[in-house]
């Protein structure tokens, strides 16, 4: 069983045939596309997040978070508008519900959770035969487009310029680091219901530690990008020390006029600001966004949840007798923000 689609009409349909190297080589020469059904059951070998906007940054985001996990991640430009991002697993594939929960968590992370992820599904029922399948890369006739080839993640508009080559050095994550952001992260545990509780790697924390100093400092001076982003994340933190959302937005409002957007961008509107505390007043968001480009540049090494986070991390790994890698992404961005200021 694979998938395919009509490239005139559109038209999507399922063709119950094998899959041969017959079928494979027709997509590679762009005679017949060939869409893959990732879940066998409840494993999988591979994941695609679907963006589904012409905008790269989601995509480099995402891999810049799953990086940060000790996540091998690669961005291939879709059929149309959007990009896809792919991690790979070894060839023994890893159960798809802990793939799909780290994907998940990551999409959270980087304010993306809507997005959509293959396989749907963590295991399929006796009503799901197949799933859903996503269009494999390298369609004949849309590779000289640029499109369906995988593409620098710094440079999402240049591809590789030899794909066999990229694909031959492709990392492959073994279930065991799923397991390890899992326990870290506690992923496998229900979302709390109270609107206002604390994420749970924050427990030993004073009550009364407030805004982290991320928050602080990017409400004291105002950001230069990330402006959104920035925004939803000041909301949230807002609203986990008990703001009103009708507070939250007025002191978004004066925190505005602080921006000063770089590249001749405009400042975010009242509009944009009510849609972003709307937005983190919606559900109950943990994240502190320590992950997220818009907040490692304010980020302090004595952050009480980063070193809450660094020290369950520590622990973590010296159970499982590994070693701990430093936050790379978090001391650079630190050091950056000390040069900048300099």
């Amino acid at each position: 069983m694979y998938g395919t689609y009509d490239p005139r009409a559109g038209q999507v349909r399922q063709v119950k045939q094998p899959v041969t190297d017959g079928v494979v080589l027709a997509h590679l020469q762009g005679r017949q596309p060939y869409g893959v059904y990732l879940l066998i059951k409840d494993h999988t070998r591979a994941v695609a997040v679907d963006f589904d906007t012409p905008d790269p940054v989601p995509a480099m985001a995402f891999v810049a978070a799953a990086r940060h996990y000790g996540m091998a991640a690669y961005i291939e430009r879709s059929k149309s508008k959007g990009h896809h991002v792919w991690i790979f697993f070894d060839d023994a594939g890893v159960l798809a519900a802990k793939a799909r929960r780290v994907v998940r968590h990551i999409l959270a992370e980087i304010d993306q959770p809507q997005t959509e992820v293959f396989p749907k599904h963590d295991v399929l029922d006796t009503h799901a035969t197949y799933g859903n399948f996503i269009n494999a890369p390298l369609f004949g006739t849309l590779v000289p487009q640029g499109r369906t080839v995988f593409v620098y993640a710094h440079d999402p508009g240049k591809p590789y310029p030899d794909q066999w080559e990229f694909l031959e050095h492709v990392e492959c994550v073994p279930e065991a680091r799923l397991d390890e952001i899992i326990a870290v992260n506690e992923l496998d545990r229900a979302e709390p219901t109270p609107a206002l509780a604390p994420p749970a790697f924050a427990e030993g924390l004073p009550t009364t530690f407030g805004l982290p100093p991320c928050a602080q400092r990017m409400l004291a001076h105002g950001v230069q990008q990330y402006q959104r982003v920035s925004c939803f994340r000041l909301a949230v933190h807002l609203k986990r020390v008990g703001l009103p959302a009708d507070l939250a937005a007025a002191v978004l409002s004066a925190w505005a006029a602080k921006n000063r957007p770089v590249d001749d961008k405009r400042v975010i509107t009242v509009e944009e600001i009510r849609a972003q505390v709307n937005a983190a007043y919606e559900r109950p968001y943990r994240s502190y966004g320590c992950e997220d480009a818009s907040v490692c540049m304010f980020c302090s090494p004595t952050c009480p949840v980063r070193v809450v986070r660094e020290r369950s991390t520590r622990e973590t790994a010296k159970e499982a007798g590994q070693r701990v890698r430093p936050n790379t992404a978090l001391v650079t961005a630190e050091m950056s923000s000390h040069s900048n200021a300099e």
